[in-house]
């Protein structure tokens, strides 16, 4: 039976269309994600493998332990390139060839900007060019300092003392100093993983939300529900095919999608701390932890999402309503996001089913809850919370379609 309703799902031509139309999308996003540009030399732009391999050669350069003696070398070398007649010459080809000696550089020089930025939201490319090798000291010191000086000012009223607290301890438990490593496939993975898992997510659950309504719009559900089975097995069956769908258009698309970006661009740094690509967050998590938990949060919020496509097609014999709901679920919290509106529910959109499509954007926000006297991010609370209302889907869903009375 669940092979009936899988083969009901795809004889639909917009079905089909749709899933064209999700593999366009992960090609697109793939290929972008792995279109990374490197300078050589002569300062002359180049893409594809061979682009690739030398900037990984280039950057493994500095990988290791960045402690106080490597990041005064760190320092000095970037000083070299400023003070060189090509960094400063107006003429373009000559800054590029300044630009391809700090390539070597660039996942330290951003760590720098970011540590020795005048506030603690701010960011300026151009301040690791001011720095000296006698700052070097600062360096990690620098990252809990400057969010104390915003809890104590900027976001005072934004934080209970609790969570000031809790956020101040995860800071100074950081452990240093860090392992910095060529993490550019992690890079690239954690900027278009939304991407994919959004667009994987509307897919799914586009396809899955007629399994509950064709009947009905077929005018053939007194026929199924008046079947020996149709109430049980052919209403579990249609449970199974959604969610045997739901799983197998998420993993294909992203698993695909992560599989081409990490074995173009490589997987090096993945037990590197998240902080080197996301350098305010507070998780303790390596990059590799963190791209798992990208990939089960998308899945999770494909499933929630789909299940309650299902049930809204089941309730209301529309695959209409039923597909509409994802798209606002997703795209809906953004909009509320701006102005007065998003301050004032800002820990409401915090735990919306569209975070889970976007856990890199989580890992570094800082959405607090304090539960029981005790503080959580809002990553767990996502992760938990979720699992347990799509696992009571799964039986609410069955139980209202087969309950249904026709009219």
């Amino acid at each position: 039976m669940t092979r009936y309703e899988l083969k009901k799902i795809f004889s639909r031509t917009s079905n089909r269309i749709a899933l064209i139309l999700l593999a366009l999308v992960v090609g697109v996003t793939t290929y972008l994600a792995c279109h990374v540009k490197y300078v050589d030399e002569a300062g002359q732009s180049q893409y594809g493998l061979a682009a690739v391999r030398q900037l990984r050669a280039d950057q493994k350069t500095w990988a290791g332990t960045l402690d106080e003696e490597t990041l005064r070398q760190s320092i000095g070398a970037i000083q070299d390139v400023v003070q060189s007649p090509e960094y400063q010459s107006e003429d373009l080809v000559q800054q590029e060839i300044a630009y391809h000696r700090q390539l070597a550089l660039e996942l330290i020089r951003d760590l720098l900007n970011q540590s020795f930025s005048e506030a603690f939201r701010s960011y300026d490319y151009f301040t690791a060019n001011t720095l000296t090798p006698e700052d070097a000291p600062r360096f990690y010191s620098n990252r809990t300092a400057l969010l104390r000086d915003w809890l104590s000012d900027e976001a005072d009223t934004n934080f209970s003392q609790a969570e000031k607290n809790f956020l101040l301890a995860r800071y100074e438990a950081f452990p240093t100093p860090i392992t910095v490593d060529y993490i550019k496939g992690w890079e690239q993975l954690y900027e278009y993983a939304p991407t994919v898992a959004m667009i994987s997510a509307l897919i799914a659950c586009y396809l899955v939300a007629g399994i509950f309504s064709s009947e009905a719009q077929w005018k053939t559900d007194a026929v199924f529900f008046s079947t020996f089975h149709g109430r049980r097995k052919a209403t579990a069956a249609k449970v199974k095919a959604g969610l045997l769908l739901l799983t197998a258009v998420y993993w294909a698309a992203f698993l695909l999608f992560a599989a081409v970006t990490l074995l173009f661009l490589g997987a090096d740094g993945a037990g590197c701390p998240l902080q080197i690509h996301i350098w305010k967050s507070f998780y303790s998590l390596t990059l590799g932890q963190g791209a798992l938990l990208i990939a089960l949060g998308g899945y999770l919020g494909t499933l929630f999402l789909g299940l309650a496509a299902m049930w809204i097609s089941a309730k209301s014999n529309s695959a209409v309503l039923a597909a509409i709901f994802p798209f606002a679920a997703i795209f809906l919290p953004t909009l509320l996001m701006v102005g007065d509106i998003g301050a004032r529910l800002s820990n409401l959109l915090g735990l919306l089913p569209d975070r889970l499509l976007q856990v890199n954007r989580v890992l570094g926000y800082f959405d607090l809850y304090q539960l029981g006297g005790k503080v959580v991010g809002a990553l767990p609370i996502l992760l938990v919370l979720y699992t347990i209302l799509t696992l009571l889907l799964i039986p609410l869903l069955y139980r209202t379609y087969r309950a249904k009375q026709l009219k």
